[in-house]
């Protein structure tokens, strides 16, 4: 005899209760790095429970799409990501392992902040992979210019106050703050790398790419011959040259590269000096903010280690 099972009215409505946010209860947001972490966590205050996927000391290129992190998806409310090809490799997989309708790509529940940013480095005509791992819609390393990222949390604002209007307000409040609080801490950045004397710097990859614009930086060289692909004999010798040629003073090495390249150039130009920085939140013990990130470059700029 076949079992019919009724559910109880009580029991239909918790389950309604529990699919969907409520006004009432806090957001559960997951970012794909550290950095819109920490952004969320500001402007959403106690409103929001945040967590990153990627750690602030691993390449977000490279990212395994754990089944841990699909559990954690799988009871978001929102996930932000930074886009712009960035997490292209790992997170479709983690999305679709979540099985969350709500953080589906279209829905509100889902927000790429490349998407309100000016992108740099957009190629023109046809991309190839004989060009490295390019990304064709622009340069995702936004995350390293301060007014950008303030163009992000006003974004992120938006969005959590569409998922919860009843603390639209405080949303609104708080971004609008950090926005305004980096706009004046970049003019002071800027000015302390100008009075630095570094204006020529090498890096490994173009992570760092925003950072120097904004702050007025020239990158001679970078030590991958092209995005993605390991450093070459010739292409080191090339990198020597000419970091000689245009008395180059600095080379910054993300901390998540092996810095042994870059020892190698400094080996055979005299007065050029290497610092292991971290780009992103959580990246070192002393930097867990999206202020520390910029200050704690800004001091390997103008070479000093203590944090501010």
């Amino acid at each position: 005899m076949k079992t019919i099972f009724i559910a109880s009215p009580l029991i239909a409505a918790a389950a309604m209760f529990t699919a969907a946010p409520t006004a009432h209860a806090e957001l559960s947001v997951i970012t794909t790095v550290t950095d819109l972490a920490a952004i969320v966590q500001e402007v959403g205050g106690a409103e929001v429970k945040v967590e990153s996927i990627c750690r602030g000391s691993q390449d977000p290129h490279y990212i395994e799409p754990k089944p841990s992190y699909m559990v954690k998806a799988s009871h978001a409310d929102l996930l932000i990501a930074v886009g712009l090809g960035l997490e292209v490799g790992w997170l479709p997989s983690i999305i679709q392992g979540a099985r969350n309708p709500r953080i589906a790509k279209g829905q509100p529940g889902f927000l790429e902040v490349g998407s309100l940013i000016e992108a740099l480095d957009v190629p023109s005509g046809k991309v190839s992979r004989a060009e490295g791992d390019v990304h064709p819609e622009g340069n995702p390393h936004f995350m390293l210019d301060p007014i950008r990222v303030g163009q992000v949390a006003l974004g992120i604002a938006k969005r959590l106050s569409e998922l919860d209007p009843v603390h639209a307000t405080q949303y609104g409040t708080r971004a609008a703050a950090l926005e305004h609080r980096l706009s004046d801490k970049t003019k002071a950045w800027q000015e302390r790398v100008r009075k630095s004397s570094v204006s020529k710097v090498i890096t490994f990859h173009q992570t760092l790419r925003y950072f120097f614009a904004r702050f007025h930086l020239e990158a001679v060289a970078i030590l991958e011959p092209l995005p993605g692909v390991p450093p070459t004999a010739k292409h080191i010798l090339e990198v020597i040259g000419k970091a000689k040629a245009e008395k180059v003073q600095l080379i910054l090495v993300e901390n998540f590269f092996d810095p042994a390249v870059a020892e190698r150039v400094a080996k055979d130009v005299a007065g050029l000096r290497i610092a292991v920085v971290p780009v992103a939140v959580g990246g070192d013990a002393a930097v867990q903010t999206i202020d520390e990130v910029y200050e704690t470059l800004v001091r390997a700029i103008e070479g000093t280690k203590s944090h501010g």
